[in-house]
């Protein structure tokens, strides 16, 4: 199905933005992320003007030179007490675009699908995980905590304390979540798609094309966080109206496996709005 008119190509997905792999390190200014550092001798080596004969670089995305002091987009050291180890990034989403009644619709927000787990939620088959509301998350983080807390488990109280201080982790990651992270994997085999990160970044261009090009900073986010994927679970809906005037595309994606994000779910609509002109 032709949405997009032939003539657009999203700088958002396909550019390289000037480096060699296409990647866009330092695109997330969350502290302690894991993105590539620069060589040592690039740390050690102070910024040099053009009347050295030496290069300035320029940051592809905060558009800064090497002469303008730190990127914002720069992302600082693991801290001392985090024993050198560094988390992953989340990163949370949400623009459009819009014309008259055509529109496109991005969300993107971090699914800890591990919390879950941890949580012991979903607690039956026929549940999505995610689905969970808010109050289900409390209700469920105290009967663990009875079971579990090293009070109750006086003879290995190590083995407790580790094991409580996990759904308390898992707890704090979720609590403020109310169902919205629901992914339907299981309910619709027939749409089940997997892909790597490369091939999914075509998919969101197509769905997503136009939101991405007039939000161009959001994009490249996008755009980055598909392409680091290992892996993509992506649903895709189509519907069309009677008469053909509206057509929409629900796209919902679980991006996984990325060496510098955490697992993040993705939701993009798409709604097409066609006149028909009879030919003369």
């Amino acid at each position: 199905m032709a949405w997009w008119p032939a003539c657009c190509r999203s700088e958002a997905f396909h550019a390289d933005e000037g480096t060699e792999s296409g990647e866009l390190p330092g695109v997330v200014a969350d502290a302690g992320t894991d993105a590539p550092e620069a060589s040592e001798a690039e740390e050690t080596q102070p910024e040099v003007g053009p009347e050295f004969g030496m290069e300035v670089r320029i940051c592809p995305v905060s558009g800064l030179s090497t002469l303008q002091g730190a990127c914002p987009f720069a992302k600082p050291k693991a801290k001392a007490k985090d024993g050198g180890k560094k988390q992953k990034a989340s990163v949370k989403l949400d623009f459009k675009w819009k014309q008259d009644e055509s529109m496109v619709v991005i969300k993107v927000c971090a699914h800890h699908t591990d919390a879950f787990t941890t949580m012991e939620l979903p607690n039956s088959a026929s549940q999505e995980v995610g689905s969970a509301s808010q109050e289900e998350i409390k209700k469920q983080y105290k009967a663990l905590s009875l079971i579990h807390h090293p009070d109750k488990n006086q003879d290995d109280v190590e083995a407790a304390t580790e094991r409580f201080q996990r759904i308390k982790d898992a707890y704090a990651l979720i609590k403020d979540t109310d169902g919205e992270l629901a992914f339907p994997w299981d309910q619709h085999p027939e749409k089940q798609q997997v892909m790597k990160g490369d091939e999914a970044v075509a998919v969101f261009a197509e769905v997503g094309l136009e939101a991405c090009e007039e939000h161009h900073f959001q994009g490249l986010q996008l755009r980055h966080l598909v392409k680091s994927s290992e892996e993509v679970k992506v649903l895709k809906f189509d519907k069309e109206s009677e008469g053909g005037h509206i057509t929409e595309c629900w796209l919902d994606a679980i991006c996984a496996g990325s060496p510098h994000f955490v697992s993040h779910l993705v939701k993009v609509y798409r709604r097409d709005a066609w006149e028909y002109h009879d030919a003369k």
